[in-house]
């Protein structure tokens, strides 16, 4: 359910509200009080070694629990992206980051707790920092270093996800003369 449909009250007032339809903003017909339901904005790297492997966890909780995904998670009130990549990658598989770079966005569905909740999820490649170490910490079941090929995109959690490794795949595959930038190595 989109989180609209729970303003059934007007945060500022208090007044009885019929929720909007759809992604219009919540009006207040009392007060005037308008809120935007716009996207939140979350963060995840793939990250490569000097082997080629590229690290991904396996989820430990739904949405998506069991599935793969590259390390990352939400943006914090008043953090930049890259500040948000370094500080999920630390959290969940305990790295430092070196190289991050951007690499695409694309738009999302979270289900959490009865609602759904639109994200603009931002990808970044970076490579391991030397004389650091993954291991599965903040809500990761596992992880595992994988060959580009050993990743179908089918085996990741979201759909943004998997537009994301399906465009990194295909800079990874171009010839070296042809190529856009590639994953720092």
């Amino acid at each position: 359910m989109h989180p609209s449909r729970f303003f059934r009250y007007c945060p500022r007032c208090g007044r009885a509200q019929t929720p909007p339809e759809g992604t219009a903003p919540f009006l207040c017909s009392g007060c005037g009080f308008r809120y935007y339901f716009n996207a939140g904005a979350a963060v995840a790297a793939f990250v490569t070694r000097p082997d080629g492997k590229w690290l991904f966890i396996r989820r430990a909780k739904d949405p998506g629990m069991g599935l793969l995904a590259p390390p990352g998670g939400f943006v914090d009130i008043g953090e930049s992206a890259e500040a948000a990549v370094e500080r999920e990658l630390k959290e969940e598989v305990g790295v430092q980051l070196q190289g991050v770079q951007f690499l695409c966005s694309h738009s999302n569905f979270y289900p959490y707790g009865g609602i759904t909740y639109p994200t603009l999820d931002l990808f970044f490649t970076a490579t391991l920092a030397p004389g650091s170490n993954a291991e599965a910490l903040d809500e990761v079941a596992s992880l595992g270093w994988y060959s580009a090929s050993e990743v179908g995109a089918a085996d990741l959690a979201f759909d943004s996800m998997r537009a994301a490794w399906n465009l990194l795949c295909e800079r990874l595959s171009r010839p070296a003369d042809h190529q856009a930038p590639r994953a720092p190595s």
